[in-house]
């Protein structure tokens, strides 16, 4: 198969372009960035998905599917400016929509957010929970995800919860993990917000990318998954593995909670397992270990 991963030179995206590769599938990157972590077997561009000439890169390539990466990720942004947010999340997925629709594309993953399901009414959520927003981040993942289904393109929505792993920037749009292992192993002062008995659904980029493998490789179609462990970590038992990992000597300063942060959230995954015979498999103790390897040697 001759496969588009847009954002392929990200931090999932990456992982995702290695693993199609490694089963034998020709891959073609969109990024708006040079790849730090660039695979030899694919072929790159560098552009903006709204830029008129990505129509040539369909055009001259002819793909069978497409997994769609590229994204503004950060809530934050989408908060401070809503125009850019929707620009990235919206107008960008559009138009890579239209393109499949024009040149056959025969089916399109995508990569939504557990954001749409911002305070969860029950635990652990699953795919019929009500969506509702709390960020613009969040309305422009749902417009997507609703854009999607309406192009008559086989396709699989994925809602990822907290994806982390090796090749994460801890700046920017950085979750907890990659931020608190930077800082650890510098042996930096961090904040803890609130209790820090907040629990979230921690889940291994190398499973993401697996899942997004075999979305575009399976007979499975016109489904919304949920991309998680099925297991809730807090986040003071996150801070006491990556201490362990890390040999960290501090206590972490404790910070006021933050307006809006929800208290818990982890994502049932028992659909993706029955559409895709496969749920993440790595422990968070291992997953952990490795992504801290991957910083001593890169920071």
């Amino acid at each position: 198969m001759r496969i588009l991963v847009t954002g392929g030179a990200g931090f999932i995206g990456s992982h995702t372009v290695d693993k199609l590769i490694a089963g034998g599938c020709d891959v073609v990157v969109i990024d708006r960035r040079d790849p730090p972590y660039k695979n030899d077997a694919a072929v790159y561009y560098r552009r903006d998905l709204n830029d008129p000439q990505t129509a040539e890169v369909f055009e001259k390539h002819g793909f069978d599917a497409v997994i769609h990466l590229a994204a503004q990720a950060s809530v934050a942004v989408s908060v401070a400016d809503p125009v850019r947010d929707a620009q990235d999340n919206v107008m960008a997925s559009v138009r890579v929509i239209e393109l499949c629709k024009k040149h056959g594309v025969k089916k399109i993953v995508v990569s939504s957010s557990a954001a749409l399901y911002a305070a969860p009414q029950y635990l652990p959520v699953d795919e019929k929970h009500p969506v509702s927003f709390l960020s613009p981040y969040a309305v422009s993942k749902h417009t997507m995800e609703e854009y999607v289904k309406l192009s008559g393109i086989d396709h699989v929505i994925f809602r990822y919860a907290n994806v982390y792993g090796p090749r994460q920037d801890p700046h920017g749009e950085a979750g907890v993990v990659s931020i608190f292992i930077e800082k650890m192993i510098k042996n930096l002062p961090l904040e803890i917000h609130g209790d820090g008995e907040q629990t979230r659904d921690f889940v291994y980029v190398g499973d993401v990318a697996e899942m997004n493998c075999r979305a575009v490789l399976s007979d499975g179609k016109n489904e919304t998954l949920n991309v998680s462990t099925n297991a809730r970590t807090s986040i003071n038992k996150l801070f006491s593995l990556i201490g362990k990992y890390t040999d960290y000597t501090l206590s972490p300063n404790r910070a006021p909670a933050r307006a809006g942060d929800i208290k818990h959230s982890v994502l049932n995954n028992a659909k993706a397992a029955a559409v895709l015979g496969f749920t993440p498999q790595t422990a968070l103790e291992d997953g952990l270990r490795e992504t801290v390897e991957f910083f001593k040697r890169t920071y």
